[in-house]
């Protein structure tokens, strides 16, 4: 921990004082005491660590220590400063005794309280959700920001997000993006991964943003930014090629089960309609890929129909009813769009279907299969062409 506290209750962070100051502190056996459990705890200033407190032994406090490194005490004070001269009422590992937690931040602004904390190594997601449950149990809004080290990045807006940084999406409105926050606190850099679309079920692209803690506010966290139209369709082009021709060698689980799927169908990757695999915002509530599911509901619902047929969304979403996460996966996403709808409607831009009353749609065109991957990936050429061609200027929302 970063700050203890002296008999008479004054609190001392070790990080705003001299290894001179320290030693002088440990020379007069200064008695410290933790805010959480109130035992007696030891100063540990060395030459490879951050000075900082621990207790004596293995004991039982509740809000825990968790092994915290270099890395992770460094960002956490850096991000407290940072607050702290803004002006504005901030807390450095306050105890909340009400659900036994420590965040490392608190901050009050007006009546609100968040909770900010800065998370550097994996802990199980149980961890996590029971730290989520407390804080909004009080009315606190927890928000967590990743250490850079956590970040992997594979191109310019392409990233691999594994099902852990999962847990850290953040969307705070409808009108707001998905976001993932990263502090490095060697550079003090803040890296922003905003509007982020899965292309498979680790593999995202997002906006970047990077920015110098030192040269914004606080408020600018929520100033965030969607793709226009153009943008996504375009990077989602090179996916959709990347998709035909890759080579398709040592199958396994989700993805050979949905091999031996077409197999049956007696259809090729190379013979599927284009309208397989398009962005979806909301794609992290699938337990699929995109290809997967959307395939699903074209082979299995959509092909079949002939001109004028209906169809309604309840047997679409019946479809897929074993494929979705349940909402409370993600905790810190506050608005969560359907991804089935967001897809049938891409479909209804494309002319493909059309939306009648009472959650039904009546089927424009019928589906039919390419017969080489030349002609395939022209007509995936052509498609994200079209869909350009109708909203490429407009900001995605």
């Amino acid at each position: 921990m970063l700050q203890a506290k002296l008999k008479s209750g004054k609190m001392i962070t070790l990080m705003n004082l001299t290894r001179k100051e320290i030693e002088r502190l440990k020379q007069k056996a200064v008695k410290f005491y933790c805010p959480s459990c109130h035992e007696a705890v030891l100063i540990k200033a060395g030459n490879q660590k951050i000075p900082h407190f621990a207790h004596y032994a293995a004991n039982q406090c509740p809000a825990g220590e968790g092994g915290e490194g270099i890395y992770h005490e460094q960002g956490k004070f850096l991000l407290y400063q940072w607050l702290k001269q803004q002006g504005l009422e901030v807390t450095l590992e306050k105890y909340i005794p009400d659900i036994r937690q420590r965040p490392d931040i608190l901050l009050k602004i007006n009546k609100k309280q968040i909770a900010i904390e800065y998370q550097c190594a994996r802990i199980p997601v149980e961890e996590i959700n029971k730290r989520n449950r407390g804080y909004k149990s009080l009315g606190i809004t927890p928000i967590w920001i990743l250490g850079a080290n956590l970040l992997e990045r594979q191109g310019k807006n392409a990233f691999k997000i594994n099902s852990f940084t999962q847990q850290f999406i953040h969307r705070f409105s409808h009108e707001m993006p998905s976001v993932l926050y990263y502090f490095c606190p060697q550079t003090l850099q803040f890296i922003f991964i905003q509007d982020l679309f899965f292309t498979t079920k680790t593999q995202a692209i997002g906006k970047l943003k990077v920015i110098d803690i030192r040269k914004f506010h606080f408020k600018e966290l929520f100033a965030l930014s969607h793709f226009m139209k153009k943008e996504i369709y375009s990077l989602w082009e090179k996916r959709k090629l990347h998709f035909r021709l890759k080579p398709r060698n040592n199958l396994y689980g989700m993805e050979l089960a949905w091999y031996q799927w077409l197999y049956l169908k007696q259809v090729h990757v190379e013979s599927l309609p284009s309208i397989v695999y398009l962005p979806v915002s909301a794609q992290y509530r699938m337990k699929s890929p995109p290809w997967d599911w959307q395939s699903r509901i074209c082979m299995n619902l959509l092909q079949p129909l002939e001109i004028g047929s209906i169809i309604s969304f309840h047997s679409i979403q019946y479809q897929l009813r074993k494929q979705m996460k349940p909402t409370s996966s993600y905790p810190l996403i506050q608005y969560q769009d359907d991804p089935i709808k967001e897809y049938l409607q891409i479909l209804e831009k494309l002319n493909i279907l059309s939306i009648l009353p009472n959650h039904t749609y009546k089927m424009n065109q019928q589906l039919s299969l390419y017969t080489h991957v030349e002609e395939a990936v022209n007509g995936d050429k052509a498609l994200i062409k079209q869909l350009i061609m109708k909203e490429g200027n407009k900001i995605r929302a």
